[in-house]
Parts: structure tokens; sequence; C-alpha cells
């Protein structure tokens, strides 16, 4: 049985233990700068070890680790696993910024571990449908929209609405589905993005100042041109997903679990399937991946993340700007 810890006992160290436990693996050591929230999951689940001490965390034998920091802690334990060879599930995005995260994969390459990132819509069977019906085709524009209701309703961390923190909506919220495209297409890199972003609601709350209202435009290295908006003050969670081509038009829509739409010629109007072609979720897949030692087996992995990252970094660089910021080939590429 593989031995599993988690950093972060929040909603999402929370949510991979559950998909931990569902495939048969143990989590065994919990971490969290919150000694009691470690000590509350870790009475949950039996495990043995719980601590806010990342040495005391890494004393314990363990053969995957799973990170749900916030963004800016990832480059001491992604180190500290790896120098013990121990395979990682980081949670999105992979690190705040690219040269951190730049940082995390040579500690990574070095040391050979699987790592994964938390990009589940890779895993989605919606997608994974979307993505076979594109085999073949052209696409020239996509459009995607996200929409939650955290400056309404406040239910979110409180460190999601803190772009020192978080990043901001582009990098919390968008950066799902902007991954999305990317494997949909097969993985190209972004070449520029532009984006405009404020914050014109909950004016009271002064403690955040992550925007609640974002328009991107980018551009990838196939030639796709893509808009994105996202709005996080808004009553209703959406995923809207939509690809356009010379012969499609196809829209995805996770609130309907659906596709719909036309392709060469022939109406498209189809439920997702039930489940994906792996039957694995994206901690089942990486769980798998050690298993086995399958690579194939993880379709989120950190190397590759980094160019879903670059695209997030350069909307990020362009806010107030007013211009398109170019993506380097080789932040890119390393």
């Amino acid at each position: 049985m593989l031995r599993i810890g988690i950093i972060g006992a929040g909603m999402m160290g929370r949510a991979h233990q559950r998909a931990v436990a569902a495939y048969g693996a143990r989590v065994v050591a919990v971490h969290d700068v919150r000694l009691d929230a470690a000590q509350k999951m870790a009475g949950e689940v039996g495990a043995d070890t719980a601590t806010d001490d990342l040495h005391a965390f890494f004393g314990r034998e363990l053969d995957g680790v799973v990170i749900t920091t916030p963004p800016p802690v990832r480059l001491d334990p992604v180190r500290m696993a790896c120098e013990r060879g121990v395979h990682l599930m980081v949670e999105k995005p992979p690190a705040l910024t690219l040269a951190e995260g730049r940082g995390c994969l040579e500690h990574i390459e070095r040391a050979g571990v699987i790592a994964a990132v938390g990009f589940q819509l890779r895993y989605a069977p919606l997608y994974e449908r979307l993505k076979a019906l594109l085999a073949g085709q052209t696409v020239h524009l996509v459009r995607t929209v996200c929409t939650i209701d955290y400056y309404l309703r406040f239910g979110m961390s409180p460190w999601f609405l803190q772009n020192p923190i978080s990043g901001g909506p582009i990098a919390e919220q968008a950066i799902h589905l902007l991954d999305c495209v990317r494997f949909l297409l097969g993985n190209p890199k972004p070449v520029q993005a532009h984006a405009l972003a404020v914050k014109n609601m909950a004016f009271d709350r002064t403690e955040f100042d992550a925007e609640n209202a974002v328009q991107m435009t980018y551009e990838l290295d196939n030639g796709v041109f893509g808009t994105h908006m996202n709005h996080c003050g808004t009553e209703k969670f959406s995923f809207d997903l939509d690809m356009v081509g010379p012969h499609l038009r196809l829209q995805a829509n996770v609130t309907a679990n659906r596709i719909a739409g036309y392709l060469n010629g022939q109406s498209v109007d189809e439920p997702a399937p039930a489940a994906n072609s792996l039957g694995l979720d994206k901690t089942g897949a990486w769980l798998r991946a050690i298993e086995t030692g399958d690579r194939a087996l993880v379709r989120s992995d950190f190397a590759d993340s980094l160019n879903t990252l670059a695209l997030i970094e350069a909307a990020v660089r362009s806010r107030g700007t007013g211009r398109f910021v170019r993506v380097e080939t080789r932040e890119a590429d390393e």
C-alpha cells in the first residue's frame, strides 16, 4: 500500500485525502502550519504523523507527497521531497512565479521523481471527449469563461482574493481553463497575452485586492487565438469553453456536462461520458504512475505545466499596462 503524505490540511488537502483513500493508498503523514489542523486530519484518517515541521514530516517514510499549500510555498517542500526521492503531486498553480517553478523543476529532474500538477480538467470525461472530437480538425479561435461567487459570499479561503499570495483570479481561477485549452490542442506553448482587470465591487473589503473582473486575450504557438472572461463575483459557477474552426463550433459546458454545436456539417449534442478512458482522476493517475512507473498516465506533468504558468505570468504582467506581454521562448521551454 502506497504511503502518502499531505502538506496542507485545508479544503484541497482533504479532497486529495479522499482520492488517496478511494484509490486504496494510505495517508500516513499530515503537515500544516496550523498544528491543530494537521492533527485533526491525521486523527480522522489514522495517520501516525501530524506536524507543523517539514523536517519531522519528511522523517516519515513516504512514497509520495501531495502539496496543497498556497502558491508561494512550493520550493522548500519540493526540494525536500526530491532529496528523498519522493514522488510529487503539486496543486495548481505549480508555483507563484515562473522563476520559482523552474527552480522546482531543477530539483524534480535531478531526482527523477514523478511530479504531477493538479489540473483535474485534463482527466474530466467531458474534455477527453471534446479532445477526441477535435482530433485532426483545424481550430482558429477559442473562448473560455469562468464565473464564481467569491466576492458575493466570501466562502473561500481568504488568500484566494489576495494577489500577493494567490496571484489573483488569472492564476487562481482562469488557469484551469487556460491549461485545458492547451490540453485539448496538443499542448501548444504560449506566445503572448494581454489582460484587462479591475476590482469594482466589495469596496468595503479592503483586505482583498484581487480583481473580480478580467478580460484576457492570448496567442498560442500553433496559431490559435484565445479569449478568456473571468468574474469572481457572480452568483453561479460556470466553466464554459467554445472552439471555432472552418468546419466546427463546439461548446463544452461543465454545468450541463455536455458538448453541443456542429462538426463537419453534422450537429453535435451529446452528454459527457460517465468516466474517462483511464478510469482514474488526477490523484489516482499519479498514484498508478508511482505503482507502475508509467509516466504517460500523468496528463499534467510539472515540466509541461510551466508552459501554462508562462501564459499566466504574461497575462498577470500585462494588467494595467494596456499592452501585450510576450512570453520568452526560453522561459516557456525551461
